[in-house]
């Protein structure tokens, strides 16, 4: 059996730990992880002796042809980036040097040293921008809100040129929001079931704490779980071995759950995992006033949530919704976690963490 060469990386991130723990268990080839600073908290559980770490640099150029140039890679599945959309802002410039310049590096070298190589990187439903219509499928038009946006936009452009121009196979998928125990504590999602986490150790020890702040509680977005992205990345990586519709073209697709929720939702779904089915009370007409508060067992109203304008985003998206109708018709693709399911197994991993470190 011909054992390939797959270099992935952001590995310690949500995503690429991830997809190393896929791969390990769907594949019998050989990792390599691109690591810095020697950064490894969601890998030191592996212990296959496929897995490699390396010491890889995406903004040192001459670190990406060395790499590409001694590995020779196979599949090179880049998670790299900086994501936050909220933080492009204030490093807008730091935003395309680690999203964008690299993907120039990384496809020359492979031009070079390995043709035949099969790249992916990773795209965004934040693409899309002020949406058209709902759901967005490939051919929305593309208009970013956003620095971080846009760097996908142009690392999508780079791709389709050197794509078309050197035939080589190379594809950015659009990710819509993927969440997991994995996630990092910037984002909304894991900010929210750490807290609730919090709250349900607090209850039991009848302690009292702030209510947690958050920002546009009615932005809504299509969530899946980041699990279920897993496999959609690897088919597209492998259109040729999917079916008929494979024409020496590979296809960019979006992943998606197709529904989407808002944070309110979220909040809400979130709470009722520990039995807390709270209410919202507005004293004013202005959303900015709405407080989320439960009755504790002398029936007093305690504040759980309210709102913060300055986690308000700049230009913010109102709702993303992905149509992935195309990969489930051409790859067979399609999510099998809910979004009540996720959100559960947030909450209790992040319960769980707290009881574990008691």
């Amino acid at each position: 059996m011909e054992y390939k060469k797959i270099i992935i990386t952001g590995s310690n991130g949500q995503d690429g730990s991830l997809m190393i723990d896929y791969l390990l268990k769907n594949t019998d080839h050989i990792l390599y992880a691109g690591i810095r600073n020697n950064n490894t908290n969601n890998l030191t559980h592996i212990k296959d002796n496929r897995f490699n770490t390396i010491d890889f640099n995406l903004n040192n150029s001459k670190n990406i042809y060395d790499t590409i140039e001694r590995i020779k890679p196979d599949y090179f599945i880049n998670f790299a980036a900086q994501s936050n959309v909220s933080s492009s802002w204030a490093t807008s410039k730091i935003t395309f040097e680690a999203n964008t310049l690299p993907i120039i590096d990384i496809l020359e070298a492979i031009i070079k040293y390995c043709s035949t190589c099969r790249f992916y990187n990773a795209g965004s439903s934040e693409e899309f921008g002020n949406i058209i219509y709902n759901p967005q499928d490939e051919v929305h038009p593309l208009n970013p809100r956003s620095p971080y946006a846009a760097s996908k936009i142009s690392s999508r452009q780079i791709i389709n040129v050197y794509r078309e121009t050197y035939k080589i196979y190379a594809v950015q998928g659009w990710l819509f929001n993927h969440e997991g125990i994995r996630r990092g504590d910037i984002f909304v999602t894991r900010k929210i079931t750490k807290y609730v986490a919090n709250i349900f150790n607090c209850i039991e020890k009848n302690i009292y704490i702030a209510p947690l702040e958050l920002g546009n509680i009615y932005a809504s977005r299509d969530w899946s779980d980041a699990e279920d992205f897993l496999s959609g990345i690897w088919l597209m990586l492998n259109q040729d071995k999917c079916d008929k519709f494979y024409n020496e073209i590979p296809k960019e697709y979006i992943l998606s759950s197709g529904k989407s929720h808002t944070i309110k939702e979220f909040v809400e779904t979130a709470f009722r995992v520990i039995n807390i089915n709270g209410f919202w009370e507005n004293e004013t007409s202005d959303i900015i006033n709405e407080k989320y508060y439960y009755l504790n067992k002398e029936n007093e109203k305690i504040l759980l949530v309210n709102i913060n304008p300055q986690y308000y985003r700049k230009c913010d998206l109102n709702i993303t919704c992905g149509n992935s109708s195309k990969i489930k018709y051409e790859l067979g693709w399609e999510p099998k976690i809910t979004f009540e399911e996720l959100v559960k197994k947030m909450v209790n991993y992040d319960i769980e963490l707290l009881q574990n470190h008691k």
